[in-house]
């Protein structure tokens, strides 16, 4: 239940092998990705220099498994409280599989996120989908199961999911499973590429009500380029989950992917 309270205050060309919401669909198969989210707080109140920043990479170990790594940042500026800043929590995990078909993912988040700044706030309703980047306290085992498909016209589609666990690690409580799932299509050829899908999670281990109570998604769109070492991409992400949506009415953000040899 501990952890659950944290959440509620808070209201995480070749083709990666990763779960493919379109706004991390932009990660080389060997390279790293910088993306900025800035969520539209409902009622204004906070500045143009409040966002989450993902460092995302991974680096391929053979045809078939990558190492998956993710630094987490974020800060936030409002009229009332002043300036924030924390690191969110690192992730590392290990892939198999494919560019297409079945793939797989495993991996961990180690809490570095503070408890004490409100820009984990910003980080968390940046991305619902990865708002455990940024739960103070909390790390993370998760693994993904995904298939992906490309036609010869550039159609793609992606869909998977998997469980995270969460182990406090100040104060006690119980360890608790969330469910993650995300799909998506788009287009990816010779110059660019666009999809759009959703991602959200589902509480597995809270008697909170039924499944839509205990489930939170979002939708969003992202189109990049897939030519040259460095392709910039443009993301948008609205809540569909209407208490999320009373907080954050949507989040705009860029990025920049680096392929590198």
């Amino acid at each position: 239940m501990r952890i659950l309270t944290a959440v509620t205050l808070l209201g995480s060309a070749v083709l990666p092998l990763s779960a493919q919401e379109p706004w991390t669909a932009n990660i080389p198969r060997r390279g790293f990705a910088l993306d900025f989210l800035r969520p539209k707080f409902q009622g204004g109140g906070t500045s143009l220099t409040s966002f989450a920043v993902f460092l995302s990479g991974r680096a391929p170990m053979g045809d078939k498994t990558a190492i998956r790594f993710e630094l987490p940042f974020a800060r936030g500026s409002t009229d009332f409280s002043g300036s924030s800043s924390t690191l969110g929590n690192p992730y590392v995990g290990i892939e198999t599989g494919g560019a297409t078909g079945l793939a797989f993912e495993t991996g961990l988040r180690g809490p570095l996120a503070s408890e004490n700044e409100f820009a984990a706030q910003i980080g968390a309703f940046s991305d619902i989908t990865r708002y455990e980047a940024f739960l103070p306290n909390v790390a993370t085992i998760s693994g993904r199961a995904r298939y992906r498909f490309q036609g010869d016209n550039g159609f793609t589609f992606d869909a998977g999911g998997g469980p995270s666990v969460f182990f406090p690690t100040k104060g006690g409580g119980d360890a608790e499973l969330v469910l993650h799932h995300h799909m998506s299509a788009g287009y990816r050829g010779p110059q660019v590429w666009a999809s759009v899908g959703f991602g959200g999670w589902t509480f597995i281990t809270e008697d909170i009500g039924g499944v839509g109570q205990r489930t939170i998604d979002q939708v969003g769109l992202s189109a990049g380029f897939t030519t040259g070492q460095a392709r910039p991409a443009l993301h948008i992400i609205a809540p569909l989950d209407d208490e999320y949506n009373s907080l954050v009415g949507v989040v705009i953000g860029f990025g920049v992917s680096v392929v590198t040899k």
